[in-house]
């Protein structure tokens, strides 16, 4: 009989502590509402600890974006969600959007910087439009698969229902904010009966 392994917890280093919580600063405030100041406080460290890791704010940021387009694409790949008709693929996007909305109502990663975009910083703002390129992509392709073999129905092209379906997503979550869940839950429905079958 094998034995079972034991789970050890390793603690993340400080690279990927300082993301996580520069991902949540900007996730809640916005990019231009935290500083470093705010980051090393919350690890208890001096600023210049977080410079050696990104040596500018716009380094950090930028590493925030280009994380989120690799869970991104991981996630878009992995069978439980490329394999899905669909219909299930449609069901896993609200999903995500859903887990937005059931932490403490937080917005997403495009919604949280499109206000803020003009102000970002050059790298940032393209890794902001390939991860928001490749998001719609991904849904546009879903969208045709789910029309042509009818289980999904909508007017116009897949990439334009795309775009307003993730626009939609994004504003649904903006709506929670500022009232609570039933408004985003309210929208998804909507979203639910205008496209599937």
């Amino acid at each position: 009989m094998m034995s079972q392994a034991t789970t050890v917890s390793v603690a993340p280093d400080t690279r990927t502590r300082i993301l996580d919580l520069a991902e949540n600063l900007l996730l809640e405030r916005g990019y231009n509402a935290f500083s470093y100041q705010h980051i090393a406080r919350e690890l208890g460290v001096k600023p210049a600890a977080i410079h050696y890791h990104f040596p500018s704010k716009d380094d950090l940021g930028t590493a925030v974006v280009a994380r989120q387009l690799r869970r991104l694409r991981k996630w878009r790949d992995l069978p439980r969600v490329a394999d899905l008709p669909p219909t299930e693929q449609l069901e896993a996007i609200f999903k995500v959007y859903d887990s937005h909305v059931r932490q403490e109502r937080r917005v997403c990663l495009f919604g949280a910087l499109a206000a803020d975009f003009l102000t970002l910083p050059t790298p940032m703002q393209a890794e902001l439009r390939t991860f928001n390129g490749e998001l719609t992509a991904w849904l546009a392709q879903v969208l045709a698969v789910g029309k042509a073999t009818g289980a999904l129905r909508f007017m116009g092209s897949p990439s334009a229902k795309a775009v307003q379906v993730l626009t939609t997503l994004a504003g649904a979550l903006q709506v929670a904010r500022v009232h609570d869940e039933t408004h985003f839950h309210t929208i998804v429905g909507q979203l639910r009966l205008e496209l599937l079958v």
